[in-house]
């Protein structure tokens, strides 16, 4: 074969998984006994529906009283502040009937903030991909209720191992492929680069983003194979990893040479660079026109006689 500059990539492999910016289990925020549950798998959610509802009776009864309350004391204070207008009674008593009326409003406020933690609300916009808990049971504070998936900001997270730390960065190009949606290879980018590396794993994770049509088939946790190019090189030379042979100090290939007008095998030692899916960069030792013999070569020695066709 004939030695021709062209272009030479290295990849590196790894297993990835499809994720979203906005797929979360959502939680309950009170503990209680589950009173509603109104979504189930598969419906469309608005951003701030609610999902379910904890039992809150308890609470409802004391905000009710509350209430009663608050209407006494709301009249107390309009006669009181009549009173004080026409100059009857004391301003202690005008601002004893004040401080009691807006004492019970910022009372019954927070009771009503307290009251709203025991729906379960949703956070965005999306589809219930599943209802985890059952009418009647027990819930406490975080425990998972509605699995919530918005389908938008499809992602694909890799672990990487901090070996390639440094030659890894935002922007490279990367091939997705997703054993699921078929052997189609998509062309992607990584997005981000993790600069912390995992305690355990000793890995650091890389984002990579698809194009929208592509991402809108993603389904959350599909494995996906990628591959990041860490490596490049344009106009080298690259031959079939199988002809470069080595001896106890060099990579060697062998060429077509003349001697006395006739080919002969000739050894040429070359450098090596990068290696990938079975192809060799070859750095030095050969230049453009060179003939690395292909065929045969494991049975030859540097002298012997060709026969070219």
């Amino acid at each position: 074969m004939k030695v021709a500059p062209e272009n030479f990539s290295g990849y590196l492999e790894v297993q990835g998984r499809v994720d979203f910016d906005q797929n979360a289990t959502v939680g309950a925020r009170a503990a209680g006994t589950l009173t509603s549950v109104r979504v189930q798998r598969g419906d469309q959610v608005r951003k701030g529906q609610v999902l379910a509802t904890v039992d809150a009776s308890i609470l409802d009864a004391n905000i009710a009283e509350l209430r009663t309350r608050l209407d006494l004391a709301r009249i107390v204070y309009q006669k009181q502040a009549g009173l004080w207008k026409q100059q009857i009674g004391t301003e202690i008593q005008y601002l004893q009937a004040k401080n009691t009326y807006e004492g019970l409003e910022r009372n019954l406020a927070t009771q009503q903030q307290q009251r709203n933690l025991y729906n379960v609300v949703a956070p965005y916009a999306g589809v219930v991909d599943n209802v985890l808990p059952k009418l009647g049971e027990t819930v406490s504070p975080g425990m998972p209720v509605v699995q919530l998936n918005s389908g938008q900001g499809g992602k694909v997270l890799a672990d990487v191992s901090e070996a390639y730390a440094g030659s890894i960065k935002a922007g490279d190009k990367a091939i997705v492929s997703l054993p699921d949606l078929g052997k189609e290879e998509i062309e992607s980018t990584v997005r981000t680069v993790s600069r912390t590396i995992s305690a355990t794993s000793r890995t650091f994770t890389v984002e990579l983003r698809l194009p929208a049509d592509k991402a809108n088939r993603l389904r959350p946790n599909m494995v996906a194979s990628v591959r990041i190019q860490n490596y490049g090189s344009s106009n080298t030379t690259v031959l079939p990893v199988d002809l470069v042979q080595h001896d106890e100090q060099n990579a060697y290939v062998l060429i077509v040479a003349r001697q006395g007008g006739k080919p002969v095998a000739q050894k040429r030692v070359i450098k090596t660079g990068q290696t990938y899916n079975g192809k060799q960069e070859v750095t030095g030792g050969l230049k453009p026109g060179d003939e690395v013999i292909s065929a045969g070569y494991q049975n030859l020695n540097e002298g012997q006689l060709l026969k070219v066709s």
